[in-house]
């Protein structure tokens, strides 16, 4: 016992002399950034290049005046863009395109309906087939049919295969450790990367088009995939895979009779999670050529029709309810192991023969006439659905302008401009030396190493301002985010009733690409900084709340019992014994924050946020600015890779033990 107290006694100290040293340090770089504010900031203009911004033009150039003579291309890059083009192609053409010299797709409206009811109807139930059935009728019914079952072809192609790809890689990381070593930086890699690093990159070797985007989607969606096969594969228990041994079984069979079976529903949510990532991207790979809705939100984006982009990001919004629901439903429908009667299953089987019949008559009948196979122009609400959005936007901004001017103005004046003069108005080696001492503070010496060779990379690119600029929005997004997600994921996390109310929001708020929470921001608050970061807020919160939820949740009953049996208070309870024995949880829910906002802070280039994420957009339409979008990707991801060495290193210096 006097051990415990004494360990507690020095941990003390420890913790306050830590917490001294970051206000200490905050406090020189404040007073030394305004001493030194606007000297050597490394500002560069939209046109300027820098040495390694004309290397990287230089470069891209090169590639592609070599896409037809190259070897690389011609028996690398080429066949693969042909390949998969093909292969998106196939599948347009049977739900979206004219199909060869026909004027309408393989399957019409009413035949695409009807397929899709099936075969949900297949793998869930019958509600869940009709509510799927209303969906995609909606989509056609805001007027964007066409661009719907686009996006919905990119997104099954792309999902193929991942699948094809994902699965036997999970597998294999499932059943060897080495090989579970050997992927997983690729994996972690691939999550902390933003979705916008990817598309340039891509565009230059594939070409614009369905089939860079295509690959581009791949590459986000893969390792959801491989990690969710090979946690499932992982997580069969010892005994029946011992008793398989045992009996003689081969690895094969083992495999195939034991090992799938048993993680077929881990597998399935990876299917789930991987059709919902593929999803969220394809919207986003319009950016460089992918067809579907992503087109009409970026184009309303653009010209700031903010009803046109909520006409379409609705049916972004239908499809992934549409998607996440039956793939969700198919994990939930076999949860009893005891089998259904007789009865039920002759009902099955008789009303899988009836829709098959019906969803025959439905295809033929959308092969022979027109108005089962275009869909009906009388059945249009896009109008009126954008009118509404546009008056309700106005009648918002007009009579609540304290919540959206004032609210604009407050974070900005009163916390984004100050930290951006500490961060991008001072000069770069100091702020260098800060960020890397402050990571020394939290993470250690192998931490500070890392972040200031990474400084130091960004540096040698030359968007040394616009680096700071993006890094800027990213810390205000996450301290927003952080504030308002501890305050409700304490709330679910003490009140099993809230969490019952506000898990479907957080399960949509999931669920949603990105691109659709720009729409109304950008309606609410124009073509500014803070629009980025409000979008960056409201994508990120689900996932911060859930996991402080979950952590407060798992705060062992025996400390909750005895801070009440002392007579503790609700909010001593929270702040002195929930939340400290939550630091875990909550130093993932920063890191994980951090990476949530950086992703969606740099597609904010799209609505005036500026920084890094505009001037890989710029670059992406301007082939002389090509190589400096490329290289504000390059630094993007050395912005991803700091912030999350920074937190992981933070989770496991503060996780550690202490002696």
């Amino acid at each position: 016992m006097s051990n415990t107290k004494e360990t507690m006694f020095i941990a003390k100290p420890k913790k306050l002399k830590r917490g001294w040293l970051i206000a200490m340090l905050f406090a020189a770089w404040v007073v030394l950034a305004k001493i030194f504010q606007g000297q050597a900031t490394l500002v560069l203009a939209v046109p300027e290049d820098t040495g390694v911004t004309t290397w990287a033009g230089n470069v891209a150039a090169s590639i592609r005046a070599n896409r037809s003579d190259g070897a690389s291309f011609k028996y690398f890059f080429n066949p693969i863009r042909e390949f998969i083009d093909g292969f998106v192609t196939g599948i347009r053409e049977i739900i979206a395109i004219p199909a060869g010299d026909s004027s309408i797709p393989l399957l019409g409206w009413l035949g695409v309906i009807a397929v899709i009811g099936f075969v949900v109807y297949a793998v869930s139930h019958l509600r869940m087939a009709i509510a799927a059935v209303i969906l995609v009728f909606a989509c056609g019914a805001l007027g964007l049919w066409t661009d719907s079952m686009d996006t919905l072809a990119m997104t099954l192609a792309a999902v193929i295969m991942s699948l094809l790809i994902g699965i036997p890689v999970g597998i294999w990381a499932g059943l060897s450790d080495r090989a579970l070593k050997a992927v997983t930086p690729i994996l972690d890699l691939a999550q902390i990367l933003p979705t916008l690093v990817y598309l340039a990159p891509l565009a230059l070797f594939f070409l614009i088009g369905p089939a860079s985007a295509t690959i581009a989607t791949m590459v986000y969606s893969i390792p959801i995939a491989v990690r969710l096969t090979a946690f499932g594969i992982r997580g069969v228990p010892v005994s029946p895979v011992e008793a398989g041994t045992s009996m003689g079984t081969t690895k094969i069979q083992l495999l195939r009779k034991i090992q799938l079976p048993m993680s077929s529903r881990t597998i399935i949510l990876g299917i789930n999670q991987t059709v919902m990532a593929a999803l969220s991207f394809v919207v986003i790979a319009a950016l460089i050529g992918a067809p579907g809705l992503g087109k009409p939100v970026i184009d309303a984006l653009i010209i700031r029709d903010v009803g046109g982009g909520f006409v379409a990001g609705i049916a972004v919004v239908l499809i992934a309810i549409m998607l996440d629901r039956s793939t969700s439903a198919a994990i939930s429908i076999d949860e009893s192991f005891v089998p259904a009667p007789a009865s039920a299953r002759r009902r099955r089987k008789l009303g899988l023969v009836s829709a098959g019949v019906a969803t025959i008559i439905c295809i033929v009948l959308s092969r022979q006439l027109a108005w089962a196979a275009y869909f009906p122009e009388q059945v249009d609400i896009s109008k009126p659905v954008s009118n509404v959005t546009e008056s309700s936007i106005f009648w918002i901004t007009e009579n609540f302008e304290f919540l959206t001017t004032g609210l604009a103005k407050a974070v900005t004046v009163g916390i984004l401009n100050p930290l951006e003069g500490v961060l991008s108005n001072s000069p770069w080696f100091l702020t260098v030396a800060m960020i890397s001492l402050l990571s020394l503070i939290l993470g250690g010496l192998r931490s500070a190493f890392i972040t200031l060779t990474l400084l130091l990379a960004i540096v040698a690119s030359g968007l040394w301002f616009d680096t700071m600029v993006t890094f800027t929005q990213t810390i205000v997004a996450t301290i927003l985010t952080m504030l308002i997600g501890v305050v409700v994921g304490v709330w679910i996390g003490r009140s099993t009733r809230a969490e019952r109310a506000l898990r479907p929001i957080l399960d949509a708020g999931q669920t949603l690409p990105a691109f659709v929470y720009l729409i109304p921001m950008l309606g609410f608050f124009g073509p500014s900084r803070f629009t980025g970061i409000a979008t960056g807020i409201v994508y990120s919160i689900p996932i911060v709340v859930k996991i402080v939820g979950q952590g407060i949740r798992e705060v062992p009953t025996n400390m909750i019992e005895a801070a009440i049996s002392t007579g503790s208070t609700k909010w001593q309870l929270i702040t002195k014994v929930q939340l400290p024995a939550a630091k875990k949880s909550l130093l993932l829910a920063t890191n994980q924050g951090l990476i949530f906002v950086l992703a969606v802070v740099v597609i904010g280039g799209l609505v005036g946020a500026g920084g890094l994420g505009y001037l890989v957009i710029v670059g992406g339409s301007k082939p002389e600015l090509q190589g400096k979008g490329l290289i504000a990707g390059f630094s993007i991801l050395l912005l991803g890779l700091m912030i999350d060495r920074i937190a992981q290193y933070t989770v496991a210096r503060n996780s550690a033990p202490k002696h």
